[in-house]
C-alpha cells in the first residue's frame, strides 16, 4: 500500500470515529433544556460540516498526483485538529 493509500485509510477510520462521536453527542443533547440544546446543536452542526469538509479533502487526495498530496495532507491534518479541539471544548461544556 502506498503512503497516500495508507494515510487515506487512517483518515477514513478517524472519520468513522468522528461520526460515532457525533451520534453520541446528539443523543446526549436530546436530554438538555431547549436553550442548551440550541447552543449545542449549532456546535454539533459545525462539527458535522468540518467532518464533511475533511471527507471532501480525502476524496481530493485520491485524485491528486503524488507531488501535491502533501498540501492536501496538511489541510486534512488541520481539519482533524480543529475537529478534535471542538470536541474537547464541547465535552468540557457538557460536563
Amino acid at each position: 500500500m502506498s503512503t497516500i493509500e495508507t494515510y487515506k485509510h487512517e483518515i477514513e477510520t478517524e472519520l468513522d470515529l468522528i461520526r460515532g462521536k457525533l451520534v453520541e453527542l446528539k443523543t446526549k443533547i436530546r436530554s438538555f433544556s431547549d436553550v442548551e440544546r440550541l447552543d449545542s446543536i449549532e456546535e454539533v452542526e459545525e462539527l458535522e460540516k468540518m467532518a464533511n469538509d475533511m471527507m471532501t479533502k480525502v476524496k481530493e487526495l485520491s485524485e491528486e498526483m503524488e507531488d501535491s498530496w502533501k498540501q492536501i495532507k496538511g489541510d486534512i491534518e488541520s481539519s482533524k485538529n480543529r475537529i478534535n479541539d471542538a470536541f474537547a471544548r464541547l465535552n468540557r461544556a457538557l460536563v
